[in-house]
C-alpha cells in the first residue's frame, strides 16, 4: 500500500508534468509554425530548450509504464529494458539546462557586449553542440554501466538494492565487506553528482552571474538613456531594451525555482535521509519546467491580445492558436498578423510601399541605404529578444519609422 506521501507525489507530478508539456508544445508549435522566429537564433534555443522539456514530461507522466513492477510505485508495469529508456531519456534531459545557459550567454553577449543577431548566429553551433553532446555521452555510459534502476519517482541513476554497498566504500574500508553487494548501480551516488548534479549546480551559478550583470548593465543604461535622451522614439527604443533584459532575468527566476527543491534534497541526503514532504515538493516542481518558459515566452503575446478582455479567453486563445492551430480560424499567431486587432500585414505592406515609391531618396531618414538596414536589423533583433514571437508586424512598424 503506498503512503499518502506517496500518492502525493504521484498526482501532483503528473498534474506539473502535463501543465509543463502543454506549454512546451505550444513554445514548439509557435517556433516551428513561424519563418520569421525559425531564423533567429534565440528561437531556436527556446525550441531546444522545449523539445527537451516535452520528452521528459512525457516519460514522466506515463512513469508507471516504465517502471519495474517490484519498484512498489504506485501501478508499475514495467520492466528492465522500460527502465532503462526512462533513465536514458531522463538523463539526456541534462543538455537542458546546459541550453538554458547557453540562452543566457546569448542575452548577455547581447545586453552587456551589444551583439547583433548576425555576430550571434556565428556562435550558435557551439550552443547546440555542446548541451547535446554531454546529454548524449552522460545517458549513454550510464546505460552501458547499468546504473539506470528504480529510484525516488523515476528510473534514473540509482543503486539496485537501494541499500546497497558501493565498491568505493568497500575499497574506503567503510564495511566488513570484501566486494559491492550492489546488482547494479554500483557508485550510483557519484555517478549523479558528476552526471548530473554538478553540471546542474554549475549552470545555476552561471545564471545566477549572468543574472547580476544584466541587472547592473540595466541600472546603467537606464542611467545613461535618462541623460542622453529627451526625444519619446528613444524612450521607447529604451523600454524595448529594459524588457529584453527583464526576459533574461524571468528565464533564470523560472529555473532557480525548479530546481530549488530538487537542490536541496539532494544536500539534505548528504547528511540524513530527506524528509517525504521535501520529496513531493522536488517531485512537483522538477516538472514545472516548461509551464514557467511559457508563461515568459508567451507573456508579450498575452499582454497585447485586445481581442478577449477576459484571461481566461486570452489564455484559450492561446492554446488553441498554438496546439489546435488547423481548426483555428482567427489568424491570430501567424505572421500575417501580429496580435488580434491589428490591421493585415499587407495592407501595411502595400501602404509602406506606395509611401516609399511616392518619396524621394532624400526624405527617407537615416541617409545612406546601408545605414538604414542596419538599424532595420538592429531593431528586429530588439523585438525579437523581447519575446515578440512571429512578430512580422513589428517588422514592418519598424521598417516604416525607419524609412519615414
Amino acid at each position: 500500500m503506498s503512503s499518502p506521501a506517496d500518492l502525493a507525489l504521484f498526482f501532483l507530478q503528473k498534474l506539473a508534468c502535463i501543465l509543463s508539456a502543454v506549454g512546451s508544445l505550444m513554445i514548439i508549435s509557435q517556433v516551428t509554425r513561424s519563418q520569421f522566429n525559425r531564423k533567429k537564433t534565440q528561437q531556436r534555443l527556446m525550441l531546444c530548450i522545449s523539445i527537451i522539456d516535452f520528452q521528459t514530461s512525457i516519460v514522466w507522466i506515463f512513469t508507471p509504464l516504465f517502471m519495474p513492477a517490484y519498484s512498489g510505485y504506485p501501478w508499475a508495469g514495467g520492466n528492465r529494458a522500460s527502465c532503462d529508456t526512462q533513465g536514458f531519456i531522463v538523463q539526456f534531459s541534462s543538455a537542458g539546462f546546459l541550453y538554458m545557459c547557453c540562452l543566457q550567454f546569448m542575452y548577455l553577449l547581447m545586453i552587456k557586449y551589444g551583439w547583433k543577431e548576425r555576430e550571434i548566429t556565428k556562435l550558435e553551433k557551439w550552443f547546440h553542440i555542446i548541451p547535446n553532446a554531454f546529454g548524449i555521452v552522460t545517458a549513454t555510459t550510464a546505460l552501458v554501466l547499468k546504473q539506470y534502476n528504480a529510484a525516488n519517482w523515476d528510473c534514473w541513476i540509482a543503486p539496485l538494492p537501494a541499500d546497497c554497498t558501493s565498491s568505493y566504500e568497500v575499497k574506503k574500508g567503510n564495511t566488513e565487506l570484501t566486494e559491492t553487494d550492489c546488482i547494479r548501480g554500483d557508485m550510483a551516488n557519484i555517478f549523479r553528482f558528476a552526471f548530473f548534479f554538478a553540471p546542474l549546480w554549475a549552470s545555476i551559478l552561471f545564471c545566477i552571474v549572468t543574472m547580476i550583470v544584466v541587472h547592473r548593465t540595466m541600472k546603467k543604461s537606464e542611467l545613461n538613456f535618462q541623460k542622453k535622451y529627451r526625444f519619446s522614439q528613444n524612450s521607447r527604443n529604451r523600454q524595448v531594451s529594459d524588457e529584453v533584459k527583464k526576459q533574461s532575468i524571468r528565464y533564470s527566476l523560472a529555473f532557480f525555482i525548479v530546481w530549488t527543491f530538487p537542490t536541496l534534497a539532494r544536500i539534505v541526503q548528504f547528511f540524513k535521509e530527506v524528509h517525504p514532504v521535501l520529496v513531493v515538493l522536488s517531485g512537483t516542481t522538477i516538472g514545472l519546467q516548461g509551464f514557467f518558459n511559457a508563461l515568459i515566452y508567451f507573456r508579450p503575446r498575452y499582454a497585447k491580445c485586445v481581442k478577449h478582455k477576459r484571461w481566461y479567453n486570452k489564455v484559450w486563445a492561446l492554446v488553441h492558436s498554438t496546439i489546435f492551430f488547423c481548426c483555428y480560424n482567427d489568424d491570430y499567431t501567424k505572421d500575417s498578423v501580429d496580435y488580434v486587432g491589428r490591421t493585415s500585414i499587407n495592407t501595411e505592406q502595400t501602404s509602406m510601399s506606395m509611401t516609399a515609391k511616392s518619396m524621394g531618396p532624400q526624405q527617407i531618414v537615416g541617409s545612406p541605404e546601408g545605414k538604414d538596414e542596419e538599424k532595420r536589423e538592429e531593431k528586429d533583433d530588439e523585438w525579437h529578444s523581447n519575446g515578440e514571437e512571429g512578430d512580422a508586424t513589428t517588422k514592418v512598424k519598424w521598417a516604416s519609422e525607419t524609412q519615414g
